[in-house]
This record gives C-alpha cells, structure tokens and sequence, in this order.
C-alpha cells in the first residue's frame, strides 16, 4: 500500500511539472508563429462547431475571436495546473486552505514567470493582464476544490 501512495504522489508532482513545461513551451514559440499556429486553431474549433456563419454576422466577435481564444487558454492553462496542484499537495494531508494557498502561489509564480520569460522570447512581451487571467484561473480552479472537498465531507458525515 506504501508503495502505491509513492507511485501515486510521483505521478501527482510529475503532473505539475509536466503542466509547467507545457505552459512554458507554449511561451516559447515565437510571436508570429504563436498567433499563427492559435488562429489555425480557434478557426478549426470555430468550423467544426459548425459557428461560422454565427460569428461572422458579429464583426467584433469575428475580428477579436483569437485574442479571446488565447485568453481563455490563458485562464484554462491555469486552471488545469491548480487542480493538479492541489491534488498533489493534498497527498502531504494538508488541510484544504493550506493546500489552496500552496497551489496558488504555484500557479501565480509559474505565471509571473511565464510573463518575464516571455520577453526574452521575440516577437512576445509580457503583459500583466495575462498574470491576472491565469490567476483567475487558479482561483476558480481553487473554489471548485473547496467544494468538492466539502462535498466529500458532506457526503461522509451523511452515510
């Protein structure tokens, strides 16, 4: 049983780092490429939900529909690496504020990180309104934890 809560807390923290070299490596693709590679993407998603026509008649959807694909993935990036943060963290039983501050502060350092690397990266620059979407993404990721726990909790207290 040990050794299965080893392998289990190997697999957590590898989740995380591989969470951050993703987040990283997606900050090190070139501005042009970045842009380039995100809008193939956005307009792919955009056709296979059958949405062209649909945001086509709306100009500024139309005009702004990667700068919001791109701010989404922002905030989704950050979302998934709290959750996997915290899920890591919880295997050290920490109670639930500890482990939501923990993985907090993990999730807003890799972003400030992430935003200072990115100016060393050409054609990017690091802005601080993406710092505060990722840590909106945290954020939300840290209240859907407080309730599932406290749904666990609920639900054990019941039985």
């Amino acid at each position: 049983m040990k050794r299965a809560k080893a392998v289990s807390l190997y697999v957590a923290w590898a989740a995380v780092i591989a969470m951050i070299i993703i987040i990283l490596g997606f900050s090190n693709q070139n501005g042009g490429d970045s842009v380039s590679i995100s809008e193939k993407i956005v307009d792919k998603i955009i056709s296979l939900l059958k949405l062209d026509d649909t945001i086509a008649r709306n100009e500024v959807l139309m005009e702004n529909r990667n700068y919001l694909f791109r701010k989404a993935m922002h905030f989704s990036e950050y979302f998934i690496l709290t959750l996997l943060a915290f899920n890591a963290l919880r295997f050290f039983k920490l109670n639930k504020t500890k482990a939501s501050v923990f993985a907090m502060l993990i999730a807003c350092l890799t972003a400030i990180i992430d935003e200072l690397y990115q100016r060393t990266v050409p054609g990017r620059n690091s802005q601080i309104m993406d710092v505060l979407i990722d840590s909106s993404g945290a954020l939300v990721a840290i209240l859907i934890c407080w309730l599932s726990v406290r749904r666990n909790i609920d639900n054990r207290t019941s039985a």
